[in-house]
């Protein structure tokens, strides 16, 4: 499969890109399948591995606490074999439409607990994708993928439908922590792939984490930049709904910069962030 012309990216850059599409139900399996072959475009190499985690307590090898709590689960969210059931026939009719354009995908439904079994799959990925759910697997999933993994992370909003082949238009929310710096690093393969990229700063003209505008552009890359004054204490969705005005087909961000606790307690950017996502954001920790 060659690399499209358009996409700007020389394929002996960067070693073959290998993606964790992390499936939890079955209404996530298209979007995040659809999010993950976008994302491999930028790579002609691009494995995709699917996972879906089976927490069937019958079969769950852990604690008595654990296998209780899926029993419990259960009464909510269905059964983990009629879940597993529903997420791999979902699989297999997303599968029969892909294209020969479409990267080498393979298959996964470990039995476990969610986040132990995310987190050793990751280790073997540069990119985790994830659909925002509302269940207690999707919260797990989550956690893992952002706090835990160690990975750079592809989150999707539940709602969300890929629009175009890629992500063309690229947004890179700039601050002044080092974790900000972190996620443009790792976004770079695709910054460069992107038609447009344009660096979104809540702040001043003399604000010190615009520098990193020139970060991105280091890479070649020519950056569009937009400062916009605060309108509220929360950034985070301020940062999200901007990208969204502007048209971006991502929002590329440093998350947590504080400890989980303290963006529980007194709230924070990445948990407001989180909230108001009506776009894919791409988050380092």
């Amino acid at each position: 499969m060659p690399l499209p012309a358009c996409s700007g990216v020389n394929p002996h850059e960067y070693p073959s890109v290998r993606i964790l599409a992390v499936i939890t139900d079955a209404k996530s399996v298209r979007p995040c399948l659809d999010a993950a072959v976008m994302a491999a475009r930028i790579d002609p190499y691009s494995h995709i591995a699917g996972l879906h985690v089976v927490g069937d307590p019958d079969r769950l090898v852990a604690p008595s606490e654990e296998v209780q709590f899926q029993r419990l689960r259960e009464r909510t969210e269905g059964t983990a074999r009629d879940k597993a059931k529903a997420v791999e026939a979902e699989f297999l009719c997303w599968n029969v439409g892909a294209d020969e354009r479409t990267p080498r995908i393979t298959w996964e439904a470990p039995v476990g607990a969610e986040e132990e079994m995310i987190v050793r799959a990751a280790q073997n990925a540069d990119l985790l994708v994830l659909v925002q759910g509302h269940d207690m697997d999707s919260g797990d999933a989550r956690h893992a993928a952002i706090r835990e993994a160690g990975k750079p992370l592809l989150l999707l909003p539940a709602n969300w439908k890929a629009r175009s082949e890629r992500f063309a238009h690229i947004a890179v929310a700039l601050s002044d922590t080092p974790i900000a710096a972190d996620a443009i690093d790792a976004a770079l393969p695709w910054l460069q792939a992107a038609e447009t990229v344009t660096a979104l700063r809540i702040g001043s003209e003399d604000d010190p984490a615009l520098a990193l505008a020139d970060r991105v552009r280091t890479a070649g890359i020519d950056v569009d930049m937009r400062i916009i004054p605060p309108e509220s204490d929360d950034r985070g969705a301020q940062i999200v709904h901007e990208a969204k005005s502007i048209g971006a087909d991502l929002l590329v961000a440093g998350a947590y910069r504080h400890g989980l606790l303290v963006e529980w307690l007194l709230g924070g950017t990445t948990r407001h962030m989180l909230a108001a996502a009506e776009l894919p954001l791409f988050l380092v920790h």
